[in-house]
């Protein structure tokens, strides 16, 4: 093969496997699993001499890119498929031994058949190569058009996180299902994972380096000690603790399928040192490092306010809103395109870019989100995920000042305030959307999941470069609105009928109104509607904006309802991507996106009245 030549590699599903998560502990195990494989392609690739242009990191725990992009050399599809599939099962198998190894009383384990086709049949790969960077995309396209993939056949009760695959326990796979007791099999399975929830719980503080401030330390006479390696606490307590442990990593109600409980396991440290010795010797020697790492970041004493660890007999507790983000680069396909156009350079140009958006994740991004009251899910590149939440601190014995719960202003106003700042670090031509989702406490994860990919579909959706705010209702119901980048701030300036915005209230006197009450514009825009006042024109949405919102009552000439308005192209207007153009004799499609534009922009304003008023209550 020509050494010049370049190598594509991709595989799947990336998506797929990322929703399928029902705690945040499932996001952050995803996402590593994504990187660690990814990685282990890009070490195979460099025994072959190859040069890996994308991604240009790999040292990361989450966020990087599943596609990879190989120059030089020559990495046979066969070498790159069997350093994916080694990888990955040396974690299915390490999570599977132990397993066996500490839960030796719930019968025979027949199982491995189950745990064998998902070693081997958990991913579709793709590879393709060319002479150029494009063709060798192409090519990978190519080979995605006609898929060769293998379904896992599975008989019994299916996961309850998914639904879509078999229930992992140690009796799954024998029997015909139409002489199984389901009432009996159901047991059976609820006893193993009650003892798996109990071994995680156990196996965690044995193996925990837990500090001095953190270890539970009774002096108390009469009372009987349990003592582990690392902690000395009262057996009532031990109990407790092991439970609450074990919950936060699986839930004696659960029931996952092979893949759900993998990344699940991954993160605990009992199973993360069993994983390292194969690790080292087959992958990297990093790779124990990484999953260190991971590991401390989901501790379950850090880690409580994601997992949701609680008893189910404990008192209920005030649960709060959090704040979920979404976000991809924009036109990426158009950036790619344009660097193919010179074959010479573009290798140096594509690795300059991946290195770029890599080292803005890690080193801008991250750090940003958790200055902010957050947790990044995964930053790889161009696109990231995570959330921003804030609980009542229950370690601090002293008096605190009250606790204020986050609001969703907070979150936006991040948005419009800061990252604009932060995505212009990585000083590439490019510009984001992104989906944030309001949610409220009970919904489920998944479905916030879902919710925030759609958000992110309506930013690109509704013309780039711009943001998707989404209130999540408890019974599924949703509102949105979407607003360009520039615009976002309007909300920051907002102006109720007694004359107070947000800055005449700052700093909030005790006792007094601390926020304009957005119920004026909610009644007013509720009422109008439902008398068809917006119908026909966009007069009277005009007037409502200036009355609410008097500094920015320029910000909604029609100038900047279309980006086509702006030459320099440097933000987008406020209903879209660009305004459509019409020949003289198009007279009657005119008028119809006229009406459409009126109709666009009552929109528009009506849903900048309803989500700020759930935002900023």
């Amino acid at each position: 093969m020509n050494p010049k030549c370049y190598t594509a590699i991709t595989f799947a599903p990336v998506q797929g496997f990322i929703e399928k998560s029902r705690k945040l502990r499932d996001l952050y195990g995803s996402s590593f699993l994504i990187s660690y494989l990814a990685e282990a392609i890009c070490k195979a690739a460099k025994k072959h001499q190859c040069e890996v242009i994308s991604p240009a990191l790999i040292n990361v725990t989450q966020g990087t890119p599943n596609q990879i992009i190989l120059s030089g050399g020559f990495f046979p599809k066969e070498c790159a498929k069997f350093a994916l599939d080694e990888a990955w099962q040396v974690v299915s198998e390490s999570c599977r031994k132990w397993i066996e190894k500490n839960i030796t009383d719930c019968g025979q384990y027949y199982w491995h058949r189950n745990w064998q086709s998902w070693g081997k049949y958990a991913w579709e790969f793709f590879w393709g190569s060319g002479e150029t960077i494009g063709a060798a995309r192409e090519a990978v396209n190519e080979a995605k058009r006609s898929r060769d993939w293998t379904g896992i056949n599975w008989t019994g009760e299916s996961s309850t996180l998914s639904g879509a695959d078999g229930v992992a326990w140690p009796g799954m796979g024998i029997g015909n299902p139409q002489k199984t007791n389901r009432h009996k099999q159901r047991q059976e399975i609820a006893d193993f994972y009650q003892k798996l929830s109990h071994k995680l719980g156990k196996a965690f503080i044995e193996t925990a380096k837990l500090s001095d401030e953190s270890a539970e330390k009774i002096e108390e006479s009469g009372k009987t000690f349990i003592e582990t390696a690392e902690l000395k606490i009262d057996e009532d307590k031990l109990a407790k603790k092991i439970q609450e442990d074990g919950e936060a990593f699986v839930d004696p109600d659960e029931e996952l399928s092979i893949p759900e409980l993998i990344k699940r396991l991954i993160t605990h440290l009992a199973i993360a040192k069993l994983i390292v010795n194969p690790l080292q010797e087959k992958v990297d020697p990093k790779v124990p490092n990484l999953l260190k790492k991971l590991e401390k970041e989901l501790n379950p004493k850090s880690f409580t306010d994601i997992s949701r660890l609680k008893s189910k007999n404990s008192k209920p507790e005030e649960e709060y809103c959090t704040g979920w983000f979404q976000g991809d680069g924009d036109r990426m396909g158009d950036l790619l395109k344009r660097l193919s156009q010179n074959p010479i350079t573009e290798p140096d140009e594509l690795k300059k870019f991946s290195k770029a958006m890599m080292d803005w994740g890690e080193k801008e991004f991250k750090p940003q989100i958790a200055k902010a009251e957050g947790r990044t899910v995964y930053a790889g590149g161009d696109d990231f995920m995570g959330i921003f939440y804030r609980l009542p601190d229950k370690t601090k014995t002293s008096p605190t000042p009250k606790f204020i719960p986050l609001t969703g202003q907070e979150c936006v106003n991040w948005f419009a305030s800061e990252f604009p700042s932060v995505w212009k670090e990585h000083k590439q031509e490019i510009s984001v959307s992104v989906g944030f989702v309001w949610t409220a406490p009970n919904v489920p994860q998944r479905d916030v999941l879902q919710h925030c990919r759609a958000a992110e579909k309506s930013a690109k959706d509704s013309g780039k470069d711009r943001m998707a705010i989404r209130i999540l209702f408890n019974g599924g119901t949703h509102i949105e609105w979407v607003c360009p980048w520039w615009c976002l701030p309007v909300l920051q300036h907002y102006r109720d009928r007694d004359g107070d915005t947000l800055e005449s209230l700052s700093p909030p006197a005790e006792g007094k109104k601390t926020k304009p009450n957005w119920t004026h514009i909610y009644n007013d825009v509720a009422t109008l509607e439902s008398r068809h006042a917006f119908k026909g024109n966009t007069k009277m949405a005009e007037e409502l904006f200036k009355i609410y919102f008097p500094e920015c009552k320029d910000w909604i000439n029609r100038d900047n309802w279309w980006v086509d308005c702006y030459k320099d192209g440097l933000r987008t207007g406020i209903l879209g991507h660009e305004r459509k153009e019409f020949k003289e004799d198009e007279v009657e499609l005119f008028e119809k996106f006229q009406k459409n534009e009126i109709e666009l922009f009552n929109e528009w304003f009506i849903n900048l009245a309803k989500v700020g008023f759930h935002l900023c209550p």
